[in-house]
């Protein structure tokens, strides 16, 4: 069923993930020539003192896994006719959001090299694929609690 509890966890995993794309993750400060920079789905976007944009740097493979993760997250939802194919998918979208993860925090701290001089300021959104890769465990628990209770229901017929 639809309603199970598993669905909204990975509900609030698409959410967290959408959040994280669209908010902004990281912000540099240049204190020299008083430019922010930041990291968002657009990649490092410059903005001017009063906060106008100016440039963007694109991150594309970020965006990239990020659209699989949401994509995965979804198909999952709908299959909760078929447990142990959302199981499988629960678990490809665990390594994704894994790989996400690392490979932000990877453009994270390759940006604060890149951008010398820059002071890097973590924002709530940097935490969020961590908080989803653990909703996300909990609704691989909850398909599997699902599986085998319909296992022992068949044993006892």
């Amino acid at each position: 069923m639809i309603q199970r509890i598993q669905t909204v966890y990975l509900i609030l995993v698409a959410v967290l993930m959408t959040l994280a794309a669209v908010l902004p993750v990281a912000e540099y400060f240049d204190v020299a020539k008083n430019i922010v920079y930041q990291l968002d789905m657009r990649g490092f976007v410059q903005l001017n003192p009063d906060g106008t944009f100016l440039s963007a740097i694109s991150t594309n493979p970020v965006t990239f896994i990020f659209g699989i993760i949401l994509v995965v997250t979804i198909m999952t939802i709908f299959k909760y006719k078929n447990r142990k194919q959302q199981f499988r998918l629960c678990t490809v979208n665990f390594l994704l959001i894994l790989i996400y993860t690392i490979v932000l925090a990877v453009v994270i701290f390759v940006g604060k090299n890149k951008l010398v001089g820059t002071e890097l300021t973590l924002k709530i959104p940097a935490v969020f694929s961590i908080v989803a890769l653990i909703l996300n465990y909990l609704a691989m628990r909850g398909i599997a609690k699902d599986e085998n209770l319909v296992k022992s229901m068949d044993r006892l017929r």
